[in-house]
This record gives structure tokens, sequence and C-alpha cells, in this order.
């Protein structure tokens, strides 16, 4: 029997989506038949998702010559990341390849591939509804029990993904998940504290205003000065420092800094080969802040926060975790792939799928500066589809009609 590749995008996703829930649902500890379990749903979703992508290399050639070199590039020093990963102890092994932030984490922009087909986003359409109507009954189940939601938003945040593309060609039933979808989300990012998620919620909701009520000429505009703020922002962040910026937003809202730390432990325990080149997919760095931490919470005879150990193997900002992995090289590359695809999709594209698959992209970009660690997780395999999507030209030339005959939302 022949399995469609449609229907093996569908369960990689599933599959995806299925290890990020039985994980932080169950959280098994060690080297264990359950842990082995739940990690062969992450292993398989990798390798159907490895496999189409292969399968699919041969419409590389319909995006531009300069984004293939920096796609391949990307893979090369992803793999080479991974492979200074390696040892011979098991645990590593489990680490690199059962832990969605080390050595896959760098391997998923071959998840771009996927999205050079534009058919294959009514799978994800399918697949994210699905993950929601799940969601809402474990959410509801989960209420008769004491348990933590810290990770449950990872299956969430694709709601912001959907209020992008529009509700309007959706079912009723479909935008009641929807809501319910984003009320769980509000309650989970509240419940644990989780402020990054409001804030993606916050900006997902201010683009889709700045679409409605402002012309298409003055609109333009505006996102030409969002980028280049953010452009100049990161550049500031990364040569006069991120204290600079921090401080600045402070001065002129109420803004709990819990950032600043983070930047100045990296840089000060990263010598400049290592800022070039990363430590690999196990790379770790030490962090005074939490050695103290732990030492006031023994001196306290273990009661209240631990925090976490002093040697850390992941970082909670985004572009951080890619320095301490794969070096400024990684970053860079990483940065001139968003920013190509940011720039045709904003302003080079026709149609308003592509436009809202440019504002995803452009979010996701802004937001690792703060949060979102690279990760083989729903979020991140979606942002590399949307690039690999508007990267081709035939999609952004296309109009609102074409586009919708290909794209169908389900009824």
């Amino acid at each position: 029997m022949v399995i469609s590749e449609q229907k093996l995008l569908k369960w990689g996703l599933v599959l995806n989506a299925s290890y990020v829930l039985m994980f932080f649902l169950i959280r098994p500890d060690g080297i264990s038949l359950l842990k082995i379990a739940i990690t062969s749903l992450l292993l398989f979703s990798v390798l159907i998702i490895f496999i189409l992508s292969i399968k699919n290399k041969i419409s590389l050639r319909n995006i531009p010559l300069c984004s293939r070199i920096l796609f391949y590039l990307l893979l090369i020093w992803g793999i080479i990341t991974v492979i200074r990963g390696f040892s011979l102890s098991l645990q590593d092994w489990v680490t690199n390849f059962g832990n969605v932030y080390m050595g896959l984490a760098w391997l998923v922009p071959v998840a771009m591939a996927l999205g050079l087909k534009l058919e294959n986003w009514n799978i994800v359409y399918r697949v994210i509804f699905f993950v929601f109507e799940l969601m809402i009954l474990v959410f509801g189940i989960s209420l008769f029990f004491n348990n933590s939601y810290l990770q449950w938003a990872w299956l969430l945040r694709p709601v912001n993904l959907i209020l992008l593309l529009g509700l309007n060609r959706i079912s009723l039933r479909k935008k009641i998940i929807v809501v319910l979808t984003i009320g769980i989300l509000i309650f989970v990012a509240t419940s644990v504290k989780q402020r990054m998620d409001l804030l993606f919620l916050s900006l997902t909701l201010g683009l889709l205003l700045l679409d409605k009520i402002v012309g298409i000429k003055l609109r333009r505009v505006l996102l030409k000065y969002i980028v280049a703020v953010f452009i100049l922002v990161l550049i500031w962040v990364f040569t006069i420092g991120y204290d600079y910026v921090s401080n600045i937003i402070s001065s002129i809202v109420d803004f709990q800094d819990s950032r600043t730390f983070l930047f100045a432990e990296i840089f000060a325990d990263l010598n400049k080969t290592e800022a070039i080149f990363g430590r690999g997919s196990l790379g770790t760095y030490y962090s005074d802040f939490f050695e103290r931490t732990r030492r006031y919470w023994i001196f306290m005879g273990q009661k209240g926060w631990a925090g976490d150990v002093p040697e850390r193997i992941t970082v909670e900002v985004g572009y951080l975790q890619v320095i301490l992995k794969g070096g400024l090289i990684l970053l860079i590359l990483n940065l001139l792939i968003y920013f190509q695809a940011i720039y045709l999709a904003l302003f080079r594209s026709r149609n308003k799928f592509i436009k809202r698959l440019g504002y995803y992209i452009l979010l996701i970009t802004m937001l690792s500066l703060v949060s979102f660690r690279p990760a083989f997780t729903p979020t991140f395999i979606f942002l590399w589809m949307a690039i690999g999507t508007v990267l081709v030209k035939k999609y952004r030339v296309m109009n609102d009609n074409e586009i919708n005959q290909m794209v169908i939302f389900l009824k």
C-alpha cells in the first residue's frame, strides 16, 4: 500500500504534537521504557519530515539562487553543530536526539522544503484544529488534577498563525474552537507567568488591526519602519548591549527585565572563537546567577525556588541559544534567510495569504530576541514551511482567488 505524501505529513505533524503533549503531561525522568516510548513519537515525526523534505528537494529550484545557497549553508552548519555534540555516552545521544532543543533544533530548517508545496497548508490546517480539539479536551480533564501548564503553550501557539491567516473562511464550529483555544492560552500563560505568549498574541492582534484600519500605502510604510527599527535594535543589542535597550524600554513603560543577565553571562563565558563557532548542540555555559540561587536554596534548607543548575545546557533567549550552539555564523545565516523571506512576503507579494505568512515570520524573528528558543516543535516547523512558501515567486504573484483555490479551509 502506497501512503500519500499528504497523509505522511499529517502523521508527522500529529506525532510531533503528540510527543509535546505526552512529554509535558507525564514528564518522564532518566532513561526508561516510558521515556523511550514517548521519545519514539518525536523520532518518527522527525523521520517522516526528513523523508518528505528530501523527496521535495527538487522543488528548491523554484526559489531564488541566493535562498538556495543560504538554505544549504544553514543545513550544513546545522549538521556540523549536531556532529560536534557526538560522544560515546548513551545519555548524550538521548539528550542530543531526544530533546527538541538540542540536535534536532538545528535540523528543523529542512521543513522549508515542505512549504514549497502550497497544498501542504491544507494538512497544516487539519492538524492544527485536531490539536486544538485535543488540547481543549485534555485541559478540561487536567482541571481535576494538580498539573503544570508550563510548556502547554507550545501546542496552543499556532492559534496566532490561524488568526493571521484569517477566520472568515472557516465554519462557526472552528471559530468557537479558536476562541476556546485563545482562552486556554491566556489562562495557561497567566497561570505560569509566561508573558511571552501574551505578547505574541497581542502583537498578532496588533498586526491584524493594522491590516484592517490602515491603507495599503501607509501600511507598507509602517511595516518598513517596524522592520528597520527591529534591525537597528538587533544590531544595537549585539554590539552595544542588551542592557541599554532594556533601560530605554523601562523608561517608557513598566517593564520587568528578566533577560539582561542571560546576555551578560553568555558573552562573559564564551571566548571570541566560541562566540563565532558556538559550542555544539550539547554545548553548555556557566551561570553565576543560578550558582548563587542554588547556594541560597541550599542555605535555606532546600526551601523556595532552587532555580536551574549553574552549568546550563540551554538558554531562554532564542538568539542566545543559537549563538551558544552554533555561534554567530548560525545566527547570521538564520537572520539572512528570515529577513529575505520577510521582505519578499510583505513587499513583493500580491495576496493576503503570503503577506500573513510574512507576518508570522516577522513575529517569530522579533520575539526570538527575548524568547522562543529554536526547537523541533510545531511553531518552528510552521515557521520554516512559511519561509519555503513565501520564497516561491509563483505563489507571491498569485491573487487572492488563485491562492484560495489551492489552500482550502475546512468547513
